[in-house]
């Protein structure tokens, strides 16, 4: 499925006697650049132009984001400091979620502990994506706010315990922890080719 976005216009006609200009597409990583397509097709039909542009503007992680190495030293001294959090956690965390990696840290008790067989991703940092990121399916956090299938690094015994996270923080019953992992299983065979033992 195409991840294009377009905004084509219909023109005013005998029944409408204004234009219509209709969103179609798109992607969260383009909103911003979508956005000023259309703002642009609007002023322009305004005879105007647009004065701001967003280009430049760092959102959510990407805001205050470390710009070397001595600034990024600079950053995980105060997040230690801050948060408690080692270091090396805190780089994990930094190079995955930006400068939100603050939030996450301080979500995490002192040594929550690893999924079973992931070597970078806590039951907490888990627990926190569920709670903040608009989670509807198991699907969601391992295909769509994870790495954990793009780099083919999920176990079964992960998927497992992100459901059992998941259902608890979601208030899901033993039969729908089921079929999540079930239909979680399935779309990753099939999207992804990826079979988890």
């Amino acid at each position: 499925i195409s991840r294009d976005h377009s905004a084509p216009v219909a023109e005013p006609d005998r029944n409408r006697p204004f234009a219509v200009i209709s969103l179609i597409g798109g992607k969260w990583t383009t909103f911003r650049g979508f956005a000023e397509e259309v703002a642009d097709t609007v002023l322009g039909r305004l005879q105007r132009s647009r004065k701001v542009t967003t280009q430049t503007m760092p959102i959510g992680g990407g805001r205050d984001f470390p710009a070397d190495a001595a600034a990024r030293a600079s950053w995980l001294a105060l997040a230690h400091s801050e948060t408690g959090a080692g270091e090396r956690r805190l780089e994990a965390l930094l190079s995955r979620y930006g400068t939100r990696a603050t939030q996450i840290a301080t979500h995490e008790p002192d040594d929550e502990g690893r999924l079973p067989d992931s070597e970078s991703y806590s039951r907490s940092e888990i627990d926190y994506i569920v709670r903040t990121e608009f989670v509807e399916h198991l699907a969601d956090i391992v295909m769509r706010r994870s790495t954990l299938a793009i780099s083919g690094s999920l176990t079964g015994r992960d998927l497992q315990e992100i459901a059992t996270i998941a259902g608890g923080a979601l208030g899901w019953s033993a039969g729908r922890l089921a079929e999540e992992v079930e239909a979680a299983a399935l779309e990753l065979e099939d999207r992804n080719l990826m079979r988890l033992g």
